[in-house]
Parts: structure tokens; C-alpha cells; sequence
């Protein structure tokens, strides 16, 4: 479903809104090759597919953007297992020069493509709508990003001072707002290792250096995470090759 944004009189000269658009596409299903005098975006909210462009191919799964620049030849098409579903917007102005780098997709949170879909839905003229819309997308992928750390950075932080809490792939996707699959990839990556073995991997840290302390091991369970002091004497042995009670007495 593609909607034009009714711009009237009012334009943007710096960021001119022109159209969105939304569809949950058939396996395989193919867009170009094609070339446009306009920036188009789109948001994959769901499924995965394949950007192909001059500077390569591209995987993209939920939770990643794809760019297409004015006079570039792309194509792109649906997985043939899990299609995608997107939710694009396309727009000009001089602003949108920002976009005119050498990378084609990017991370961002899925609230922009289901925010997309929604407005396509149900039909909002308003320009402004969109010109917030895309100033919202830019600040996210050129100013937050360079202030803060990456994603997989910002994850081991937030596991660092809360690995004591009952965290899991889905609630960290709940509050970075990122899709499952994607956190998995780009940490396992980053650091070579899953979020859960991580996870795991900090809480027995903490709990080595308590042990060492003095502490029992059901305060020490108790105090990363773990209800079950069996369960915690499990994933310490596992680990490190001794139990706990070793460790403390070692």
C-alpha cells in the first residue's frame, strides 16, 4: 500500500516528505533493478530480504533500515523463507544530503517502521507529521549514535549494572528496542559470545569475588540472580570446572 502525503502549499525546502508506503511481501518477491531522482527509505519490521546495491549485498533482518540514494541502481527482494515486511518513507530536500555516505543499511528501533505502517493506515496528511519523523530518524543514526556507544557496547554496560536482574534476549530487546534476532548477531560479533553466555559469564564473575569474600553460596546465588543455589552450583561448575564450595575453600 503506497500513500502520497498531501503536501498542499506547505513544503519543507530543507526536508521535503513525498510519500510512504507499507506491505508484507510474498517470498522472493523482487523490486528492480530501478533507479529514482529521490531518497527512499525502508523499515524492516518483520522477515528478513536482501538489499543489493553498488557498494555490495546486503542481509537485512528486523530491525535494520535500508537506503536508496537519488540515480543509484538497486535492487532488493524478500527471503524465501521468512519474507519481510517494511514500511518506507521517500523524501528530498537538502537535509537528506546527510544520507550521501558509503553505507547502506543501519540499526534503529522498530517504533519508526510500525510508526510508518500505522500512518499509512490511516491516512494522516499532515507534512509535519513526517518532517518530525525523519528529523527524529536523523538525530537517532548520525547525533545519538556519535555520542553514545554502539549498540553492543551499550548492551554489555546495561548487563554490567544489572546482571543480577532477571534479564533476558527479550526484555533487552523490549528496552533498546531492537529485534531479538538483530541484538544476537550484532553482539555475538562484537564480542564472541551470545547475550545469555554473557549473561552468565558476569553473574559467575561477581560470584567468584564474593565466594572469595566470605560469602555462602546461597547468598552468593542469591545476590546474582539465581533463586536455586543448585541451579547457581550448575552454571559455576560449568564455567569454571569446580563448584562453588570449592572455590570458596580453594
Amino acid at each position: 500500500m503506497i500513500y502520497d502525503i498531501m503536501l498542499e502549499q506547505t513544503k519543507a525546502r530543507d526536508l521535503t516528505p513525498l510519500f510512504i508506503g507499507h506491505e508484507v511481501c510474498a517470498k522472493k518477491q523482487k523490486f528492480g533493478p530501478h533507479a529514482r531522482d529521490y531518497y527512499l527509505i525502508h523499515f524492516c519490521i518483520n522477515g528478513k530480504g536482501t538489499l543489493q546495491d553498488k557498494y555490495g549485498v546486503h542481509e537485512i533482518s528486523a530491525g535494520e533500515l535500508f537506503i536508496i540514494r537519488p540515480g543509484e541502481i538497486t535492487t532488493y527482494f524478500a527471503d524465501g523463507e521468512k519474507p519481510w515486511e517494511y514500511a518506507w518513507i521517500a523524501f528530498q530536500g537538502e537535509i537528506a544530503n546527510i544520507f550521501n555516505t558509503d553505507r547502506s543499511t543501519y540499526p534503529v528501533p522498530l517504533q519508526f517502521g510500525a510508526e510508518i505502517r500505522e500512518l499509512s493506515q490511516n491516512v494522516v496528511t499532515s507534512p509535519s507529521v513526517y518532517i518530525a519523523l525523519l528529523f527524529r530518524l536523523i538525530y537517532t543514526l548520525f547525533n545519538e549514535q556519535k555520542a553514545t556507544p554502539n549498540i553492543a557496547e551499550k548492551i554489555r554496560q546495561y548487563i554490567h549494572f544489572n546482571y543480577m536482574q532477571d534479564l533476558t534476549l527479550q526484555q533487552l530487546s523490549h528496552y533498546f528496542g531492537f529485534e531479538r534476532s538483530y541484538l544476537y548477531r550484532i553482539f555475538q560479533r562484537a564480542y564472541g559470545m551470545s547475550i545469555k553466555a554473557f549473561i552468565i559469564k558476569t553473574r559467575m564473575e561477581q560470584a567468584r569475588a564474593l565466594l572469595e569474600r566470605g560469602y555462602s553460596v546461597g547468598e552468593t546465588a542469591f545476590a546474582v540472580g539465581y533463586k536455586d543455589p543448585f541451579n547457581f552450583s550448575k552454571a559455576y561448575k560449568r564455567l569454571f570446572g569446580v563448584p562453588p564450595k570449592a572455590q570458596k575453600h580453594g
